[in-house]
């Protein structure tokens, strides 16, 4: 992988403000995003996107929202989802959705026991029309 992807782990939270706290002691900075029922730190080291959502009750077992990687160009995305598609499996595509306060264009494939892993881009990180988090599920 380029030096332009990045893992990403959804994590949905009970508490933004005690977790936000938390990941800030954790690694050390301070979250790059901020929105409400929202939170997200960008590390360098590991490459890691961690975003914190506060969507619908967390009980053990659901905490893991879904797992992802972040990838650096639209054509990584095609690579990706035509290796995917190739292998045999079922993905569910968008294109330019409003998610965790950004626009993207994705693709979801499910593990065999039903973890959710997103492949995607950004195509706008700071919409000026912020749709909201409304997404990662």
């Amino acid at each position: 992988m380029s030096s332009s992807h990045r893992m990403h782990v959804a994590l949905n939270v009970a508490d933004l403000d005690a977790s936000r706290s938390f990941y800030e002691d954790l690694f050390g900075v301070s979250p790059d995003k901020v929105k409400p029922g929202f939170v997200r730190f960008q590390l360098d080291d590991p490459a890691l996107a961690l975003s914190l959502n506060t969507e619908g009750p967390v009980t053990h077992g659901n905490s893991v929202a879904h797992l992802g990687i972040r990838l650096g160009a639209a054509d990584d995305l095609s690579a990706a989802r035509s290796r995917l598609e190739g292998a045999g499996h079922a993905l569910k595509i968008e294109d330019q959705v409003h998610c965790c306060h950004a626009v993207q264009d994705k693709f979801w494939v499910k593990d065999p026991d039903g973890n959710e892993w997103e492949y995607y881009v950004l195509t706008d990180d700071d919409p000026a029309a912020d749709a909201g988090n409304g997404c990662c599920s």
